[in-house]
């Protein structure tokens, strides 16, 4: 096998394992764009120096929401996301019985944060266009473009600016 030929494979061979990367990559970012729609919101979705949450209010100020309880990947309550409720009793064997029921963990359907296009500026940071998606049954699917700058932080891709996308309007 000649010189070229053994340069040409091992850049191929690296190739295919850079893809494979941005593929997890991808896979990553949209569970983390996928997170927002939880309820309560998850503060570790953002990096320390966004500011961002105060735009989800705002995009879903109004908006009549509706949520689901959120189920396992089997599409069963996975043991994992559910807290189960647990007594507590102040002294053994006697004592008050303390009953602790955690908030059940549920995402909202409608409005909902999607993702459509991911664009990686360097391996650790990434653009990605959503939109915040609303149906109304009067007026059909109202859609606010939403433009997310992703950041990797160790092995987890963090939302460190969220910014609604105004679509600008040509003038004759």
């Amino acid at each position: 096998m000649s010189s070229m030929s053994r340069i040409s494979l091992i850049a191929l061979m690296f190739a295919a394992s850079l893809w494979a990367d941005e593929s997890a990559d991808r896979a990553a970012i949209g569970r983390s764009i996928a997170a927002l729609n939880e309820v309560p919101r998850r503060t570790d979705l953002f990096t320390a120096d966004a500011n961002s949450t105060s735009l989800l209010d705002q995009l879903w100020k109004g908006k009549r929401l509706t949520f689901r309880a959120r189920m396992g990947l089997d599409g069963a309550e996975s043991s994992a996301t559910v807290n189960r409720p647990n007594v507590t009793i102040s002294h053994e064997p006697w004592g008050e019985a303390t009953i602790n029921i955690p908030p059940m963990p549920v995402e909202v359907l409608n409005p909902k944060i999607v993702s459509y296009v991911i664009r990686f500026i360097t391996p650790d940071v990434a653009l990605v266009d959503g939109a915040s998606v609303y149906w109304n049954t009067d007026t059909g699917a109202e859609s606010t473009p939403l433009l997310l700058v992703m950041k990797r932080e160790g092995e987890r891709w963090m939302i460190t600016a969220l910014r609604v996308v105004v679509r600008a309007v040509a003038r004759p």
